[in-house]
């Protein structure tokens, strides 16, 4: 019996042994899961501010779409490039397009447009110069996976960004530096102005919008940065917000991009009009129906319109160095901006030290799609409609005497790029 209870002690110290060993296996597994648990947790915490950074750098170079004379230029990826350094970051590598970095550290690529996927199968805005791709990528050391030979692993975040239409499409006195002119919109008679977009008066003056007699005004939003004068029985939806901050020109881009005169053309009373330099301007008289050609027309003095003519073109541009358009009596106009170049969705751009007053008289079928900007003048409205897709007006000052209803639309989808009024936000696409 000695014998037995001698060899069943030495068992049991046997099975101890055992579970001791079981037991130090155990707790090496054990911490090796908590440190790849640690390690999943740092590289995915890495993996969320790289995407912010990315996020940031396609939102700061999708800003300076509209301000580039070129696709990715310098300011664009210098933008890109501020927004990942805000975040923490310091760009070791910059390239664009895809090119291969050839540095250490976070590289940052710009890419406008997008190119990093391959193809239009995986990327709808690939090759799009709409829209902005950041593509940032960093090695990120490991802890406890290193100890299995992963000392580091390669993080990538890409984000697209293209430029947002700006919620207004009416603008006035937006070059004001200071307390601005009275009356920076001014309605007057039986006025009806519809729009599917929006009012920014950054006039400054206590009565920067002026209402007079039986108007109505419809619109999105109203913002006013000063004050409003309601005279009459007026309808003003929505209630106008005054005193908002002011604002900055949208359209401020087009200064630094202005036509380059060429010699001295002359309208000789034709049915159709080239695309050219007209020194004196241009006056149509008499009852005629008049084509302008594709194109941009440098004016340096008034374009007329007199009697009952009729004026179309599609793809027209026109620049007044000097001057303005004057349309009267019963004309109708049917004018339709670029789709894409540098005027695109640009139709009447004057030069901003150019105060000559731009007054639109006619029918209610009336066209004008495309941009009016008269960032130094005048722009009154006597009687006539507009049945446009988009029409964006930015000017000194606006009037409207009219008693046909003019419309602002704002259907930019004819637009690649969409609303010309760029640089107020810009939205993540991917």
């Amino acid at each position: 019996m000695s014998g037995i209870v001698v060899r069943l002690k030495e068992g049991f110290r046997q099975e101890s042994g055992q579970a001791l060993v079981l037991t130090g296996l155990s707790m090496i597994l054990v911490i090796c899961f908590a440190g790849l648990a640690i390690d999943v947790g740092q590289l995915r915490y890495a993996q969320r501010q790289l995407q912010s950074a990315a996020d940031a750098a396609a939102i700061a170079g999708a800003l300076e779409i509209s301000y580039c004379g070129t696709s990715n230029c310098a300011a664009m990826q210098n933008a890109a490039k501020t927004a990942v350094e805000e975040n923490g970051y310091t760009v070791a590598d910059l390239v664009t397009q895809c090119a291969t970095s050839s540095g250490s550290g976070l590289s940052l690529a710009v890419n406008n447009g997008p190119c990093a996927m391959g193809s239009t199968t995986k990327d709808p805005n690939y090759g799009n110069t709409s829209y902005v791709e950041a593509v940032v990528t960093k090695d990120k050391l490991t802890y406890f996976i290193s100890l299995f030979g992963f000392t580091s692993v390669t993080l990538s975040a890409r984000a697209e960004a293209t430029v947002g239409n700006d919620p207004f499409c009416l603008y006035t006195s937006t070059q004001n530096t200071g307390s601005g002119a009275a009356n920076a919109i001014l309605m007057n008679g039986n006025a009806t102005l519809t729009m599917s977009c929006g009012i920014m008066d950054d006039s400054g003056s206590s009565t920067a919008l002026l209402v007079n007699g039986s108007v109505t005004i419809t619109s999105t939003e109203i913002a006013v940065h000063g004050g409003v004068l309601n005279n009459g029985s007026t309808k003003v939806t929505p209630a106008p917000l005054t005193n908002v901050p002011a604002m900055n020109d949208p359209l401020s881009w087009l200064n630094s991009d202005k036509p380059a005169a060429g010699s001295c053309s002359s309208y000789s009373g034709g049915s159709s009009v080239s695309p050219g330099t007209y020194c004196s301007g241009i006056t149509i008289n008499g009852n005629k129906s008049v084509t302008f050609q594709p194109g941009t027309y440098v004016l340096g003095g008034n374009m007329i319109i007199n009697g009952t003519n009729s004026i179309s073109g599609t793809g027209v541009t026109f620049y007044f160095s000097s001057g303005s358009l004057i349309m009267n009596g019963n004309s109708h106009a049917d004018l339709v901006a670029p789709t894409t170049g540098t005027y695109a969705g640009i139709l009447f751009f004057q030069d901003s030290n150019d105060s000559s007053m731009m007054i639109l008289n006619g029918d209610s079928t009336s066209v004008f799609q495309g941009t009016l900007y008269l960032p130094g003048a005048n722009l009154t409205i006597n009687g006539n409609g507009n049945l446009a897709a988009y029409t964006i007006i930015d000017a000194a000052s606006f009037t409207d005497n009219g008693n046909a209803a003019f419309h602002l639309g704002n259907d930019y989808s004819s637009l690649p790029g969409g609303s010309p009024a760029k640089g107020v936000a810009a939205v993540l696409a991917e």
